[in-house]
């Protein structure tokens, strides 16, 4: 069983690497944008962004279809997606349009990963070797985000054409998910009385735990929406303020991914000190960096602010994934991933539109508007969750030990 542990684990190492391959092309958009000067540059900059949109879906889907597919076939089929959207350009790149359906198709493979992970995860680790795991996922995640866009950055450089070559790296990933991840469904065979103790443990809980479930899920819903913030406004900030070149934001948002590799290799650590209070202070690390964007104007503090706004939203995200992994029956778990995978998704889209109309209703600069509008949030979750002892509830009612 520990052997075989262990080739799950390279198996979802793998998937976690390929999972953020849908931001691999960032570093072009520019030379997109210069290659076709005729279209519009929200258009060019949607490549991008575009993928979160297809993840919505694939996760909702493949959270269904994971109850019925074995975790190899549902991995097979997302490394296959990213290789195949993120292939064709380098054969197919006349417009602007082919560039966003091969994002799309590359965007639904992401989404089945991040759906795929968690379910693995708990499917063959449990307690805290489960939350370690998600830790770790996350922070690898992140980590291995960082070098593949600065490896984009320097192919890039040859030709915006050049950056697509990084897609290559699904297909190494395709040979260890057929290998090392099993070829079994969301729940193991397991013995008859095995089966039905945990058939009756489970109508137990899903009486109880139907509001825990719908926070959790909202958790991680306001942490991306949040974050997002960072991603759509951090460039204008540097730019409105003089803080930096062009190259400024890029380096002040590796500060808000190497968060993630820091929060993820150290989260059981965290929640030791923090205990019950682990996820209002994610919100407050939230808050806080958001008002040191408001009040500060120096580049090192853009820098530690977006290390703090990172900090609050890796905490909640290596921390809800386990805490629902406890909330779920095992069968329904990849259902319940992915309408968290779905709905973080959103988050990230529905953040541009949601902040923009709040600075408009109140007459204030978008910049400032946004990083108002996340301080507001963040406070007021962070003093709800501690007023109601969401944790705390939790933890002593449902957590594995």
């Amino acid at each position: 069983m520990a052997r075989r542990n262990l080739g799950v684990l390279v198996g979802i190492m793998a998937l976690a690497i390929m999972s953020r391959f849908d931001s691999i092309i960032s570093p072009s958009v520019a030379a997109i944008q210069a290659s076709f000067p005729h279209a519009d540059p929200s258009t060019v900059e949607s490549v991008v962004s575009i993928g979160s949109s297809a993840a919505i879906v694939s996760a909702l889907l493949f959270g269904q279809l994971l109850t019925r597919m074995s975790f190899r076939t549902a991995a097979c089929i997302s490394c296959l997606c990213v290789a195949l959207g993120g292939l064709m350009p380098l054969v197919v790149h006349g417009s602007v349009s082919q560039l966003l359906l091969f994002a799309l198709v590359v965007g639904f493979g992401v989404g089945i990963a991040t759906t795929v992970l968690p379910s693995l995860s708990a499917g063959f680790f449990r307690g805290k070797q489960l939350a370690a795991l998600m830790g770790l996922v996350l922070a690898v995640q992140d980590g291995s985000s960082m070098l593949v866009l600065a490896l984009g950055g320097v192919l890039a450089k040859g030709g915006w054409l050049h950056n697509y070559w990084l897609y290559f790296l699904a297909l190494p990933a395709l040979v260890l998910v057929i290998f090392m991840v099993p070829g079994v469904g969301a729940v193991e065979e397991e013995s008859e009385k095995a089966v039905r103790s945990e058939a009756s443990s489970s109508s137990q809980k899903s009486g109880q735990c139907w509001w825990a479930t719908v926070s959790c899920i909202l958790i991680g819903f306001l942490s991306i929406f949040l974050v997002a913030v960072l991603y759509n406004k951090l460039a204008v900030y540097i730019a409105k303020y003089g803080l930096g070149g062009t190259s400024a934001a890029g380096v002040a948002l590796m500060f808000n991914t190497g968060s993630s590799v820091v929060i993820g290799l150290g989260i059981n650590g965290i929640k030791r000190i923090c205990r019950q209070w682990t996820i209002p202070a994610a919100f407050l690390l939230m808050a806080l960096g958001a008002l040191l964007f408001l009040t500060t104007r120096s580049f090192p503090l853009v820098c530690l602010s977006a290390f703090l706004i990172g900090s609050g939203s890796a905490i909640n995200m290596a921390t809800c994934p386990y805490y629902l992994s406890n909330l779920t029956e095992h069968k329904r778990y990849p259902l319940v991933m992915g309408v968290f995978s779905a709905t973080t998704s959103l988050g990230f889209t529905a953040s541009t539109w949601v902040f923009k109309a709040f600075s408009t209703a109140f007459g204030l600069d978008p910049v400032t508007g946004s990083f108002m509008g996340m301080l507001i949030i963040a406070l007021l979750a962070a003093v709800i969750l501690s007023l109601v002892r969401f944790q705390s509830c939790v933890e002593s009612r449902f957590i594995e030990r």
